[in-house]
């Protein structure tokens, strides 16, 4: 399986960051991220992609990406 982080600027225009090794990794950049986003403006999300090609797209909790969390 693949992870990426899907960054929706300005809930407008998506890019994908990654793939990463670990999901914890893609936490710690979706944190990154927002905290660079102070306006929170730009959406955030998993892309997780399987061995068959299949892929699934999901949220992140508000707590593991505001600026206060700390999970890494």
């Amino acid at each position: 399986m693949t992870r990426w982080l899907v960054v929706v600027e300005g809930d407008v225009e998506p890019r994908l960051e990654g793939p990463f090794k670990t999901d914890l990794g893609r936490v710690v950049a979706a944190q990154e991220h927002r905290r660079k986003d102070l306006h929170e403006r730009d959406g955030l999300f998993r892309l997780d992609i399987g061995a068959s090609g299949s892929p699934r797209i999901y949220n992140f909790l508000h707590l593991e990406v505001s600026p206060e969390a700390d999970v890494a």
